[in-house]
């Protein structure tokens, strides 16, 4: 199911995530069955698409075991520059058509948040922490409005199994990998399907534009970009803010910047 809701300020958000967040539950105890809890992602402008880095980054179509393979290539480079060392499989499974994460996906998940294109599209638990990600840059220009996504994977129709149509597959929370990915609360997904030639990596855009009716929810929210200067004065008073996501010295400096300019500026109304 995907929907697009338009919203006339932040309050609208809050009480649509909290009218989400209150119908899982009761449809698991409806249906006995499991139900996902809700994921959330943020895009600065209305128009972006799903796309993961990967597909941004190249139009290639990328088999599993030829992504698995360029994380071979630069393991050695990433732990002779970072001291950290990471364990890939001997032996990765290339053929196995029930939907699970990929080989080498704790390493492949370090990479994401470091900037190395990948197959991992990352949300967030937390609806907080994705409208940072929507509403934090100064990209305003024609924008009128930023989306944030809810995403629920399994709404009790059944869990995905053994098919050929492209599946999504939900990652996380809790592997061994950077610190960032617990600060940010993430989960990541990825979408694959069977080829001639084996399992492909392929959009996400192509599931929820097929719409099948056990294939999860998605719902585009999307807020006027007037709101910015007010929802990010909140997440601040929540700890929201980029050297809480991020914990390095740019992002301090950035976090520093708007509580002494940017925040002033909006509560002294100048």
């Amino acid at each position: 199911m995907n929907n697009e809701v338009m919203l006339q300020n932040w309050e609208d958000f809050e009480a649509e995530v909290s009218k989400l967040n209150s119908k899982l539950p009761k449809r698991k105890k409806k249906l006995k069955s499991y139900v996902s809890p809700a994921l959330f992602r943020g895009h600065t402008k209305k128009c972006w698409k799903l796309e993961t880095s990967l597909e941004r980054f190249s139009s290639k179509v990328y088999k599993l075991q030829e992504y698995f393979n360029l994380l071979r290539a630069i393991k050695p480079g990433v732990e002779s520059l970072t001291s950290r060392l990471w364990n890939l499989p001997n032996k990765p499974n290339f053929t196995d058509s029930v939907p699970r994460p990929p080989p080498g996906y704790e390493f492949m998940i370090y990479l994401r948040h470091y900037g190395f294109p990948s197959p991992l599209l990352d949300w967030s638990s937390s609806p907080y922490i994705a409208a940072f990600f929507a509403f934090h840059s100064h990209q305003i220009d024609t924008n009128t409005h930023v989306a944030i996504f809810a995403y629920v994977e399994d709404y009790g129709y059944g869990k995905k199994g053994y098919s050929n149509e492209a599946r999504i597959v939900s990652i996380g929370p809790y592997i061994t990998t950077d610190s960032k990915h617990y600060k940010q609360q993430s989960q990541y997904t990825i979408c694959r399907k069977q080829s001639r030639n084996g399992f492909v990596y392929c959009s996400h855009e192509e599931v929820f534009a097929e719409n099948y009716p056990t294939q999860d929810i998605l719902i585009k929210f999307l807020i006027p970009i007037s709101e910015r200067s007010r929802v990010l004065c909140k997440l601040d008073a929540m700890n929201i803010n980029p050297y809480s996501l991020f914990g390095d010295e740019n992002s301090l400096m950035a976090t520093l910047a708007y509580r002494e300019i940017e925040k002033v500026d909006f509560l002294q109304g100048t």
